[in-house]
């Protein structure tokens, strides 16, 4: 007899041998437990999605205020080293005249200013004696009364005489409102001494706030970031944008914590904002972008949205799947065949989505090579410029003064032109950019007249591009000073110091021979520059020597954080710089990589 209807394949009657035959379980409630799994696995997967997303966006977030304060402390770093310069010459120019002398001088007002007025972001130079009076600004002429006895920098600088301290120590006040000028501004300033070394005043520039904030307000960055510029010392914000307020608002609890905790730099988040901070280098400020973090979710919020419709469409569809499976088992199959469907059109969605993104990267490469560009052909243009007009001015000492200027533009160029040309544009190679500066001083020094020859002896040595406009210049420096300096009035024989190496056989007329060397020597990369022409006087102090050359090497020193040594080698000199870097194979881009 065959089985009920509502028993197939005889489930539920025992076998003919006594045993309970095998149960199949029943095609629905198979689909059911599938449809229960698959909801179970979308909700997981819109949670570790969802989650994972958020995280990536915060991070990214992160990183992109992490980038904009490293560009905004380079920026300020310039800033202040350009600000600090002339507060130099303020202090040069009036040394050694009486106070009196220097309120009347029309001329010393007439130099002061049209140094100003060639940095925009600069109100005026001030030179106050010591009692604090006001004896020149080029706010005005003749100076009106001001006594700035009780600021914060003269009493700074007051202080530090009275105690004994260096006077090269330049300080960064808060912000004021100016008691002549009647506006918001902070000062940069120096301490002026007599030749006993005794108190003589300060000298000090005004930076103009809204210029910054005018700076800040233009960057593109995204999520509108609050860009501050704060004193490292008491945390006083010194400039803040946007804020519409005269007195701009103190740093958050968050801001305050973080800069406390990571004084050169850092990033911390909390529930409501994101702050990234950097330490500007050299100076005692910092400069803190800070990001609301419900703009950063939002945004987050309208990236995910369409993957929730998407997940909220699979839910519909494994729900009609499980329906339509309860009817019809065959339709489960067909089904499953729009779902494979489904996956082939997702990934192919991902795979144009992943090429975009290569696409992109690839774009972003070669806007950055086209920036370097654009900035060596800007730069070439500005050396162009000044050699023009050093031809056009009669006076050989200004004519000097530009042709030199040029020179150090063309070197800052030749920088940018290589990083347009190599693959890696965190590092590039020091030893190519050395031999061809050489070579072009070599040649230009030909052209003056004189036998000169410069020998190399370099190493491939690739250095970060951060370090690469420093070492350009000071070599550019060195080799300049050599061919200026080292063989006047008359170069000295060769053949004389005994060493015939050093001879010219061929002509009677002495070669003015300059040695570049460039090695890795441990841990330390060393720049080395000698000759053999008339040495330096025996109490020549280099760090004192005021000259515009001499300055530029000291302060490229003390930005990389090298170390420069002058040797009398008997004939000659010899200059060594000596920048510790550890050397760094992975790409990272605080370390010197050896090449070949």
């Amino acid at each position: 007899m065959a089985p009920p209807p509502d028993d197939p394949a005889g489930a539920g009657h025992p076998a003919s041998d006594g045993t309970q035959p095998f149960r199949k379980p029943r095609l629905e409630a198979a689909i059911g437990w599938l449809a229960a799994c698959g909801f179970l696995f979308l909700a997981m997967v819109i949670v570790v999605v969802g989650v994972q997303s958020r995280e990536r966006a915060i991070t990214g977030a992160q990183d992109r205020a992490r980038a904009a304060v490293r560009v905004l402390a380079e920026h300020a770093a310039r800033l202040f080293d350009a600000a600090d310069l002339l507060v130099e010459y303020a202090a040069q120019e009036s040394a050694g005249r009486p106070w009196d002398e220097v309120a009347r001088s029309r001329a010393l007002w007439d130099k002061l200013n049209a140094q100003r007025a060639r940095l925009p972001f600069l109100d005026a130079v001030w030179l106050n004696d010591a009692t604090g009076l006001l004896r020149l600004t080029t706010a005005a002429f003749p100076t009106p009364y001001s006594d700035a006895s009780d600021r914060e920098a003269f009493l700074f600088h007051l202080r530090n005489a009275q105690q004994g301290r260096p006077v090269d120590q330049p300080h960064i006040g808060p912000r004021i409102i100016g008691r002549v000028t009647n506006k918001a501004t902070f000062l940069l300033s120096r301490r002026l001494s007599e030749p006993d070394g005794g108190f003589r005043g300060i000298a000090s520039v005004t930076i103009d706030p809204s210029y910054l904030s005018g700076f800040y307000k233009e960057l593109d960055l995204p999520h509108e970031p609050v860009t501050i510029l704060v004193r490292a010392d008491d945390l006083d914000v010194l400039v803040r944008e946007p804020d519409g307020s005269a007195e701009p608002a103190r740093l958050s609890d968050l801001t305050r914590r973080s800069i406390l905790a990571q004084q050169g730099g850092g990033v911390a988040r909390d529930d409501t904002a994101i702050v990234a901070h950097r330490r500007v280098d050299s100076w005692p400020v910092h400069v803190v972008v800070q990001l609301e973090l419900a703009p950063v979710l939002e945004t987050w919020r309208r990236l995910i949205a369409p993957y929730a419709g998407l997940a909220a469409a699979a839910a519909m569809a494994l729900a009609a799947l499980s329906v339509f499976g309860f009817r019809q088992a065959g339709g489960a199959r067909q089904v499953q065949r729009e779902l494979e469907r489904r996956v082939r059109e997702r990934t192919a969605s991902l795979e144009k989505t992943v090429g975009e993104r290569d696409a992109a990267l690839a774009q972003k490469d070669l806007l950055m090579r086209e920036a370097n560009h654009r900035i060596k052909n800007s730069l070439q243009v500005v050396s162009s410029l000044l050699s023009l007009q050093g031809q056009a001015v009669g006076e050989p000492r200004l004519n000097d003064h530009l042709l030199e200027a040029g020179r150090r533009v063309q070197a800052i160029a030749d920088i940018h032109r290589l990083l347009y040309r190599v693959d890696d544009v965190h590092f590039i190679p020091f030893h190519d950019y050395l031999t061809e500066l050489c070579r072009e001083l070599e040649r230009s020094a030909r052209s003056d007249g004189g036998n000169w020859r410069l020998e190399l002896v370099v190493e491939p040595v690739e250095v970060p591009t951060d370090h690469a406009v420093q070492l350009g210049l000071l070599a550019n420096e060195l080799v300049m000073n050599a061919i200026k300096h080292a063989y006047r009035p008359l170069a000295v024989p060769m053949a004389a110091t005994g060493d015939p190496s050093w001879a010219e056989p061929d002509t009677h007329k002495a070669t003015n021979v300059i040695f570049v060397g460039l090695r890795r020597s441990g841990d330390v990369l060393q720049l080395i520059v000698g000759d053999r022409g008339i040495g330096l006087p025996t109490d020549f102090d280099w760090r004192r020597n005021r000259s515009l050359g001499m300055r530029l090497i000291h302060t490229l020193s003390k930005q990389l954080g090298a170390t420069l040594t002058v040797e009398n080698t008997s004939p000659g000199v010899r200059f060594t710089i000596g920048l510790p870097q550890p050397t760094s194979g992975d790409g990272d881009s605080d370390g010197v990589r050896t090449s070949g």
